[in-house]
């Protein structure tokens, strides 16, 4: 099976070792110098003491991509780019999104594939150099699908066993249930410049968390909130010494996906007229941070 993972960031290149094991990989990347980096050096993947490398195919993604399965591991923002743009570059039988965030459902219903599935990757993951990603916190991905038949997909059940994928019928709440942790985590560690455990160890940020938590799900009008806000909790503390995506993007002068995350948030707020007072707040904060750091680039 030919699979093809667009995006040589932290997530793309732990999908991409951890496949390369059973199955024929490319890797197509943002910059050709990175492409010829992991052809040359191959793959490296760092858990725990142990070090592994992969031989990956790479190159980049600047014409059609001609695989059976193409996983799609870039950030929301440029993600609706290659959908408005490119679409027609990514030729496949099937596709399988990973993104934070649910800007990305809007586009589906446009895509010709007859087989697309959406993603959410729990696993910790950090990005060293061009061929190197540290897998700081063995999770798991959930996954279901959007259309198409399930069974295009079920190779993802002999995957390693350090990367393994799990079934959901409601993809609605799985991303839901995603965001909310994205929602909680990200933006309060980005702007306090903390790690995640803080989130749950220091009482204040905790507060603070919580009230963010309360306003989104009444936004959402999401049930079982006790359950959420464990997961939430679980995340921070088995992750407690990580930094953040979306700190790690403040702290090299990259753009967020703050509007992928938060902004997604205020938009379904305005659209159901209910008031979101607390995450406007943190939002234009976080937003004049993210321009702070372009500023000083």
């Amino acid at each position: 099976m030919r699979i093809g993972i667009i995006g040589g960031g932290a997530v793309g290149l732990l999908m991409a070792a951890y496949f390369s094991n059973h199955y024929d990989v490319t890797v197509y990347t943002r910059r050709q110098e990175q492409a010829e980096q992991l052809c040359t050096h191959g793959l490296t993947v760092i858990c725990g003491d142990e070090r592994t490398t992969h031989r990956v195919h790479a190159e980049p993604f600047v014409r059609e991509t001609n695989v059976d399965v193409l996983f799609i591991a870039v950030k929301q923002y440029d993600l609706t780019n290659i959908l408005k743009t490119n679409m027609h570059m990514l030729r496949a039988d099937a596709v399988m999104f990973l993104q934070n965030g649910m800007g990305h459902v809007s586009h589906l219903p446009h895509m010709p594939h007859h087989h697309i599935a959406l993603a959410v990757v729990e696993h910790g993951a950090f990005k060293i150099d061009d061929t190197t990603v540290s897998h700081t916190g063995v999770g798991k991905t959930k996954w279901s699908v959007w259309r198409g038949k399930k069974e295009t997909f079920s190779f993802l059940y002999t995957t390693d066993a350090r990367f393994p994928f799990q079934y959901v019928d409601d993809w609605e709440m799985m991303l839901i249930e995603k965001l909310m942790v994205n929602v909680a985590i990200n933006p309060l560690t980005a702007l306090l410049q903390v790690p995640n455990g803080m989130l749950v160890t220091h009482a204040p940020y905790r507060q603070a968390m919580e009230q963010l938590f309360h306003e989104v799900t009444s936004i959402f009008q999401i049930e079982q909130r006790e359950r959420i806000w464990k997961h939430i909790e679980t995340v921070c503390q088995q992750t407690a010494a990580n930094r953040s995506s979306m700190l790690c993007d403040i702290e090299a002068g990259r753009m967020t996906e703050l509007d992928a995350i938060l902004g997604y948030v205020i938009e379904r707020a305005n659209e159901r007229c209910v008031p979101a007072p607390i995450s406007t707040f943190l939002y234009a904060l976080m937003k004049g941070k993210q321009l702070e750091g372009e500023t000083e680039r």
